[in-house]
This record gives C-alpha cells, structure tokens and sequence, in this order.
C-alpha cells in the first residue's frame, strides 16, 4: 500500500526516534499556535449563547489532525480541508480493512485490497492533496534549521524519492496514519472523563497549567508542559484503564522457545500480550478497577528524579504497555504526548466541559476486532468560560 515503507522505514528509524524527539522544544510553539485556531474553529459558540454541544470523538479527530500537520508539513497546508478529511479516512478505512484481509486466504489478499483501493482510494486521495506542500518544502529546504517534520524527512530521503514526490508524500500520510487517531482517543477519553470528574479535582489540574506555564515566565514552552503533572496523569491512567486494543505487542518466535510455566512455543508461533490483565493487576496497582486520575501524580515526590520519570506517561515498563515495550516502543510518543498536552491544555483553560442534560456519563465505547475506541457519536458541552 506504502510502496517501500516497510521494507525502508527511515521515516521512523531515525527521524521519529531521535531528530523528532529532539526537535519538539522548537515545535511547542506552532503547536500551541494551531490548536488554539483550530479549537476557535471547532468549537464556535454562536454570539447568542455561551456553549456549543459537539459530537466528541470526531471533532477532536479533525481538530487533531490539524494540530498535527502544523507539525507535519506546516501552515497553511495544516489547514487543508480536503487534504485533512482524507488524512482522517486513510485510518478510518484502513486499519479495518487490515483487519477484514485477514478472513481472506493469503492468495485473494492483494486482489482484495485492489479492489477496495479502486472503490474508496483515501490514501491515493490524501497523496495526491499533500504533494505541493511537500514539494514546497523541497524548493525551501531547512534540513539544518528544521520547522517541519517534513524537514526532517528531506534529511535522509534518498535521491529517488526526492525526485518522486509522491514517494515521500506518502511517508507523511503513513506518518499522519500513526499520529492522528491514538492521540484522537486518548483527548476524547480525557475529555469524558474530565465531564465525570468532580470540579474541585478539574480545578486542581487548572490551577497547576498556570503555575507551570507561570513557573516558565509566562510561556507555555515544552519545559511548562513537562510540569503538567496532573495532566500527564489523567493520561497514563487512561491508557491503564481504557484498553485501546485486546492484544498487542505481538512477536513471532525465530526458533523454538520455553516460557517460564514450562509452555513450548514452537518456531514461527505468534505471541502477543494481553494489556487488560497487565493494566488491572492488583499486585501491580491499588483497587486497580477504579479510575483514579492522579494515581500516577500521586507517586511522584521530587526526591527521586529516576522514580518520578517512572509515573510519567510515556514510560515503558513490563507492567504499562500502551507504547509497547524495549526497543520496539512507540517511537512517537513523546510528541503524541507533547501534542495531547497542548489541546488539553487549552481546551481545560478557555472551557467547561459537561455532558448534555440526560445523557449517559458512561458512553458505551466501539469495538472492532482487537481494537476499541470511544463512543464515536457522544456529544458533550463546552462552556466557554468567564
């Protein structure tokens, strides 16, 4: 489907997992700059009323992918409407239909995604919609004073794909693939969950974004973010509590193996791990069937800088696998998390969030196959405030 991404994935081997990760102090700000436009856009309060209700998962989709692009290929490109709504369907249509290929005999797979290809085409779509931006980063390099992940991309892309722009424009929509809905899920849990939350705790949160951004002279830097402890832990909880997926981190056995129960995995057996039972481990995790959302915050005390990393987020452990685990962690996820901040941020400090008068406070979630996102059609209320 990606042409050569698999099989040359120096989109992700290097650029994700070092000049990505040091570049995100320099990108907070475009960062915070559109998810400001792009929250004013999404969540307009008509000048007669004082709230707007949205249908949650969508908007914040969408909202996300803008604030990603910012980051991806720049303004005013991250502002594409065409170009972002068949972004957003690249994920929609084809996580499920990666899922849907495995009913079919290895043989009928290729004939069977062609013909979806033919019918619906999102990625071809989304391709063909970013090439000018990506071009227009090639014409105005800055490989040595990167702005854009793009940037970034034109460091290490090799000659062939520089003179086929779509080549590289499809590493940027298999880029955007990865980096718009897992962010899109855990901002719409934690919205849900900041509408259930009692006040006073909402308030808590509030009140440490300001003395962070206020501890930074008044900026909200990445050096402020890195301080929104609450926050941060609202998030990990999240993803202990709400599984996104039934299995993961699956491995395949090059030989033969023995697990410590004394099980025999034999050569080419498929292994995955089971993040709910990892994730509600009473021996791991006090009254691990309650939402606790500074449970994380909680355990860090300042005096053990190791310890205090270890609650964070985008930790990995044997014990929180929503990132995966050793070397084949999620290689994004210090910026997903950056970028999560960022909107929460400013969604919590310009706006009240309740559930509409009647609705449920525990919208069911939707499950395909392994994996499981939030309610797609649950609406909440965003009060701006005073």
């Amino acid at each position: 489907m990606f042409g050569d991404i698999t099989t040359n994935p120096y989109h992700l081997e290097t650029i994700i997992r070092s000049d990505l990760t040091k570049a995100l102090r320099s990108l907070v700000p475009e960062l915070l700059e559109e998810a400001q436009l792009a929250i004013h856009n999404h969540l307009k309060i008509p000048d007669s009323k004082d709230s707007v209700t949205i249908t949650v998962f969508p908007t914040i989709v969408h909202l996300d992918s803008q604030v990603t692009n910012r980051a991806m290929i720049g303004a005013p490109g991250c502002r594409n409407e065409k170009f972002l709504k068949k972004q957003v369907s690249v994920a929609e249509e084809v996580i499920p239909m990666s899922q849907v290929l495995n009913w079919f005999p290895a043989f009928l797979r290729p004939a069977v995604w062609k013909l979806f290809c033919v019918t619906v085409g999102a990625k071809d779509g989304a391709v063909r919609l970013v090439i000018p931006y990506i071009q227009s980063r090639i014409d105005h390099a800055q490989q040595d004073n990167p702005s854009t992940i793009t940037d970034l991309l034109l460091r290490y892309a090799p000659p062939e794909d520089l003179k086929e722009v779509a080549k590289l424009a499809a590493r940027v929509v298999h880029l955007n693939m990865a980096a718009i809905h897992t962010s899109g899920i855990f901002t719409t849990h934690a919205l849900f969950e900041l509408a259930r939350m009692a006040p006073e705790q909402v308030e808590e949160i509030r009140t440490e974004i300001l003395a962070a951004i206020d501890s930074e002279g008044g900026v909200c830097n990445k050096a402020a973010v890195g301080k929104f402890y609450k926050l941060d832990s609202l998030l990990k909880e999240i993803g202990r509590f709400h599984s996104l997926f039934s299995v993961g981190s699956s491995r395949v056995t090059l030989r033969e193996a023995v697990i410590a129960d004394g099980t025999v995995l034999p050569e080419g057996s498929v292994v995955a791990f089971a993040p709910k039972p990892l994730h509600h481990n009473p021996q791991v995790y006090h009254d691990p069937h309650t939402f606790d959302p500074f449970r994380f915050s909680k355990l860090r005390t300042g005096d053990n800088a190791v310890r205090d990393i270890q609650q964070s987020f985008t930790n990995l452990s044997n014990d929180y696998i929503v990132f995966g685990l050793g070397k084949h962690g999620c290689p994004g996820r210090f910026f997903a998390a950056l970028k999560i901040k960022v909107i929460l941020s400013e969604l919590l400090l310009n706006y009240d969030v309740a559930f509409p008068k009647g609705a449920s406070h525990s919208p069911k979630p939707f499950a395909f196959n392994i994996f499981t996102v939030p309610n797609p059609t649950a609406k909440l209320v965003f009060t701006k405030r005073k």
